[in-house]
């Protein structure tokens, strides 16, 4: 069990692709939410939700926080996710990535980096919903996100991505697609019905 990092859910809410709260489908009986909950709990000693709909998770007796800075995306979510974290470590993963597996979780903690984030990779493709963040981020986050809105005030045209954190902060890249516990699916994200339908297909075998 691991003290020294908290879990960071995202859960962004209702997908414009999905067409529903995509947190609340279910694989095998078991919401997605709830699946990346157990996950979390089995390897960290808190695990919080950063959700805007905070309304809808409580019955899953857990801590719940809301975006401070709302509308741009995960960088809201992980800006926020710091902020309440009790841990200078975090581990930030989105709801939406059923095959994410213990081994990988432990790969990236147990990775000898001294940088503000770790993020895994495999074919050129970097994934930053799953990845290590730590509190030192928040001054850059609030800097990105403090400008985005200035400036949306007069043009409204701004966008901040979280690639725009990591771009901006000593982030390790690490390739781990010739790692024991790679495999093609580890990085999936449900993004449609196709996709949600691939993955029940998957894990129901």
């Amino acid at each position: 069990m691991n003290k020294n990092y908290t879990a960071i859910i995202l859960s962004g809410g209702k997908s414009s692709r999905m067409g529903t709260n995509k947190s609340h489908l279910k694989i095998n009986g078991k919401s997605l939410i709830k699946r990346t909950i157990e996950l979390c709990n089995s390897m960290f000693e808190e695990t919080i939700i950063i959700t805007n709909e905070k309304e809808e998770y409580e019955n899953l007796n857990i801590k719940c926080y809301a975006d401070i800075y709302p509308n741009f995306g995960p960088l809201s979510g992980i800006h926020s996710g710091l902020v309440n974290s009790k841990t200078e470590n975090n581990f930030v993963i989105s709801c939406d990535m059923p095959f994410i597996n213990v081994e990988v979780i432990d790969f990236l903690i147990g990775y000898n980096s001294n940088k503000q984030i770790v993020l895994p990779k495999s074919k050129d493709e970097i994934y930053s919903m799953c990845g290590l963040y730590k509190k030192k981020c928040i001054s850059e986050a609030e800097k990105l996100l403090k400008k985005a809105i200035e400036e949306n005030s007069k043009t409204k045209k701004v966008k901040v991505r979280l690639f725009d954190l990591i771009n901006a902060t000593d982030a390790d890249i690490v390739d781990v697609e010739q790692e024991t516990f790679y495999n093609k699916d580890l990085f999936f994200n449900m993004n449609s019905s196709e996709d949600y339908e691939y993955a029940k297909m998957k894990l129901s075998i």
